[in-house]
């Protein structure tokens, strides 16, 4: 009877801690936050541009042989960018992950055309519930992404516009660097109460999304490999039990799903 009395009282205790979870959460992004983001992110850059200008490897997978082939033979790759992942900075996490995959029995071509339509992504990419092409100028594209994650205890919905930049930098290899700045929380998706909140305003779960593409054309198919460098929220005071799974996994969780519906685009 104790034993019962003593479960129940938690289980009261994780559903009272659970209601007013949302209320906890709202943060404004600081400045500061952003500033650093930067300057992380323009190092990593830095170490990209080494690659893609070839004073080493080509794809950060050519360093390691093995798992390179593994790749080629269908193993899909998600591993941290850095060895203390996320990186801590003022009010913030920079969540860095790197990703591989090959798509075999396809073109250069085809891979470009799946990254670049905006307008088929909320077909290809199931966290996309809606998509559509803004601008195009040659290689330089934006679109819109409304983005929901509902199956974990704070439901997020964001709508999101991304800004890419594709370049051909040597026969059958291209990159991509790709922005999403505009980031705004939607309370209420879907309702007559529906209300879109300023970015840098609400939860925090996604502030910055910035994606790196390397891709090469080898094997018969494409070689593909993304970076992600994402910012978010710092792990709220006394809520690490609810939010840090959620706050650290989404990121290698979306970097996996959007490789693999890649390559079944294809």
């Amino acid at each position: 009877m104790r034993r019962y009395h003593r479960l129940n009282a938690l289980g009261i205790a994780v559903l009272v801690a659970a209601l007013p979870l949302r209320a906890q959460f709202p943060v404004t992004l600081d400045e500061r936050t952003i500033q650093e983001f930067e300057a992380y992110t323009h190092k990593l850059e830095a170490r990209l541009a080494n690659r893609w200008h070839g004073r080493e490897a080509f794809l950060a997978i050519g360093e390691t042989p093995d798992l390179r082939n593994r790749v080629l033979h269908g193993e899909v790759s998600i591993r941290p960018g850095v060895p203390d992942n996320p990186v801590d900075i003022f009010q913030g996490l920079v969540h860095d992950w790197i990703g591989d995959i090959f798509i075999p029995n396809t073109s250069m071509e085809r891979v470009l055309a799946v990254l670049q339509d905006f307008d088929r992504h909320s077909k290809i990419y199931p966290e996309i519930k809606r998509s559509r092409l803004l601008h195009r100028a040659g290689n330089r594209i934006s679109g819109y992404w409304r983005l929901e994650k509902k199956d974990q205890i704070v439901p997020v919905v964001l709508d999101v516009v991304d800004e890419a930049e594709y370049q051909e930098i040597g026969p059958g290899k291209w990159i991509c660097r790709a922005y999403a700045k505009d980031i705004s929380e939607v309370e209420n998706a879907g309702t007559p109460h529906e209300k879109k909140l300023p970015p840098g305003r609400g939860q925090g779960f996604l502030w910055r999304l910035y994606a790196y593409w390397t891709l090469e054309a080898t094997n018969g198919g494409v070689l593909a490999e993304c970076r992600t460098a994402s910012l978010s929220r710092s792990v709220p005071p006394g809520l690490g039990w609810a939010v840090k799974p959620f706050i650290k996994n989404l990121p290698r969780e979306s970097l996996s799903s959007t490789l693999r519906n890649t390559r079944d685009a294809l």
